[in-house]
């Protein structure tokens, strides 16, 4: 699974990112908060018991000093006097409150990997704000995490998500901050990685192409040794087994022909993706301790498909998986 890079998530740029919301929503807040104190002539023009009074001074009092208490005064005052002129002032206070505490309870559900919740609470936050970025990446990641971790039932949905982030970035829309991406192109790159990863299985063609766009990016993406086994992964999928397949079942045990040798070489270009798919998987990986097991795994399938194209010799392999990131992609 490639893990998105962090180097701007250490402890104290996620205390300076939630401080920074902590100020917006309390500028949000102190805007309902003057608001408030001015109540509306309608809800003048009426008698105020003194229970009415106090429930309402509990909510004015605590927007600066606890605003999880002005949140419960203010739930109350709506759930009794909902019709009420200060109930004006009070509204949009506790919905503003709400989206907040939303939004955060969603970012915590997100950091524990309870995905589940994560795409619950997500859903809630965009019902209110269908395009809001950040969301939209994180349901797109969180689905893809997932199902990294064996669980599908978020896929689709996280796919819809992830397509409708491209959309909104490509129109020209701007998050807040990145996170968990590093910037824009950094977003786009990894979010063209999950959409084809989440549909490697539907479509490996389609897949592929996505694939092949994430590395357009010069992102930290373009680097990850996991999207070029899962370029391979692609083609094998998509071309070679078909290509092979077909091959097996008209010339398996017949004379080679032009057609047969056609069709041979049609297959040879499609082993020649994969080998330099692989390559590029195994010279990222290099030594670093965390893809060893998986950089086997890919040494050994760059190995078979290097020897079918290479008349059983591994010979050059080396010096070909040395040299392989100094060429462009091929297509």
């Amino acid at each position: 699974m490639i893990s998105l890079r962090r180097t701007r998530t250490s402890d104290a740029a996620g205390k300076r990112a939630l401080a920074s919301l902590a100020a917006a929503v309390a500028a949000l807040l102190l805007c309902h908060a003057a608001a408030a104190q001015q109540p509306s002539a309608a809800g003048a023009q009426h008698h105020v018991t003194q229970a009415q009074a106090d429930l309402y001074e509990r909510w004015r009092s605590n927007i600066n000093l606890n605003q999880r208490q002005a949140y419960e005064a203010g739930r109350e005052y709506l759930s009794k006097y909902p019709a009420d002129g200060y109930a004006a002032y009070v509204r949009p206070w506790v919905a503003a409150y709400e989206r907040e505490s939303r939004k955060r309870e969603f970012a915590r559900l997100f950091k524990t990997g309870q995905f589940a919740e994560v795409f619950k609470v997500g859903r809630e936050v965009l019902a209110e704000e269908p395009q809001h970025l950040k969301t939209l990446t994180h349901l797109a990641y969180a689905g893809y995490l997932a199902a990294g971790k064996g669980d599908d039932s978020h896929s689709d949905v996280a796919l819809g998500y992830a397509r409708q982030a491209v959309r909104l970035i490509d129109a020209g829309a701007q998050a807040a901050d990145w996170q968990p991406f590093a910037d824009r192109a950094d977003a786009l790159g990894y979010l063209h990685f999950i959409i084809g990863e989440l549909t490697l299985k539907s479509d490996p063609e389609e897949a592929a192409r996505l694939f092949r766009k994430a590395v357009t990016y010069e992102t930290s993406v373009k680097h990850t040794p996991v999207l070029y086994s899962r370029l391979a992964a692609a083609y094998v999928v998509g071309r070679y087994d078909p290509l092979s397949k077909d091959y097996e079942s008209r010339y398996a045990g017949r004379e080679a022909d032009d057609e047969s040798r056609a069709a041979l070489e049609k297959i040879y270009g499609v082993v020649d993706l994969i080998t330099d798919a692989y390559a590029r998987a195994v010279a990222l990986a290099g030594s670093d301790p965390k893809y060893a097991e998986a950089r086997r795994r890919w040494a050994d399938e760059l190995t078979r498909f290097y020897k079918f194209r290479h008349n059983d010799s591994a010979d050059g392999l080396e010096a070909f998986v040395a040299g392989v990131a100094a060429k462009p992609l091929p297509e």
